[in-house]
């Protein structure tokens, strides 16, 4: 199972927790069947009354998101939260203009999901003209109006002081408040900083503690260093096997990276059984996605 699972990519990733803050001051909508179809393709756990349907955005399907909102335009009162969608599924996909397009429509109706991903796209300059001023104050409304993630983006300016003025400490809580909400991302990034030692003391038993709350929140980016930490023996004694597991979870959630320490393992059988096969289709899988060294290996395996 796990194996096969490996070679999809393709298991879902874990819900995440909605803030009660959030969910108390907001209002949920009411939806009819073409705008709550709609909603099942690209709605965000983090918004108030989809915490069960939500899905995680590497889950998205543009095609499918696309035919269900233009579907639904026009049939009910919630056009400018389907705008939000759809530009949460063009930001998915990598189609930075078109996301700015329907985020831009989102924020001017103060939907807290447009105003985050229209954040972060002006702050970044991704389909529009850089613009971190603009980009940091849509962040700030998303984060008045309770949006978990918008708390994770602001921090980033923060540290960086992008469109902001520089402000770690308050981007730290921002992190913190994020990743106790189930903003995993968040809990990975204050790990980084930890480990790090980066605006914060270097502490690797809080660092492998952040880290294990950003996996538990579903991000496969945290399982992948959690891998790493097992691997190498850091905050805790070498544990191979506990490594393959990590890596494993890591490569299940989509994370490529994953991929080539995961089939170091299988070609040694360190922490698992040794199996050259398996290795190799780990190894195809990761030299699809341009990773120079497993293209390396591949080659190394395929001359015997």
């Amino acid at each position: 199972m796990i194996r096969t699972s490996l070679l999809v990519l393709g298991l879902a990733l874990c819900a995440p927790v909605v803030p009660a803050f959030a969910t108390a001051s907001a209002d949920v909508p009411v939806l009819n069947a073409l705008e709550a179809a709609c909603a099942d393709q690209a709605a965000s756990a983090f918004e108030p009354g989809f915490e069960s349907i939500g899905r995680p955005v590497q889950e998205l399907d543009l095609e499918a998101t696309v035919d269900a909102c233009w579907a639904a335009m026009g049939t009910g009162e919630n056009d400018f939260r389907m705008n939000a969608w759809m530009a949460r599924a063009y930001y998915a996909a990598g189609q930075y203009e078109d996301a700015v397009y329907f985020a831009d429509r989102a924020a001017e109706n103060d939907v807290p999901l447009g105003l985050y991903v229209a954040g972060v796209l002006y702050s970044t300059g991704q389909g529009v003209a850089a613009d971190p001023g603009k980009g940091a104050d849509l962040l700030m409304q998303a984060v008045a109006a309770g949006f978990t993630p918008a708390f994770h983006a602001l921090a980033l300016n923060l540290i960086n002081g992008l469109g902001v003025e520089e402000d770690v400490a308050l981007a730290v809580d921002f992190l913190q408040l994020a990743a106790d909400e189930g903003f995993g991302p968040s809990a990975t990034v204050l790990g980084y900083m930890y480990f790090d030692g980066d605006r914060l003391p270097k502490d690797d038993e809080q660092s492998r503690r952040m880290m294990e709350l950003g996996a538990h929140n579903g991000d496969a980016e945290a399982y992948a260093v959690l891998g790493r930490f097992a691997e190498l023996g850091i905050a805790g004694p070498v544990d191979m096997a506990a490594a393959a597991l990590h890596y494993t979870s890591a490569a299940e959630l989509g994370y490529t990276e994953a991929l080539l320490p995961l089939a170091r393992l299988y070609l040694a059988g360190r922490g698992v059984d040794k199996d050259v096969g398996f290795a190799r289709d780990l190894l195809a899988i990761a030299a699809e996605q341009g990773d120079g060294e497993a293209r390396i290996l591949l080659h190394r395996i395929d001359r015997g």
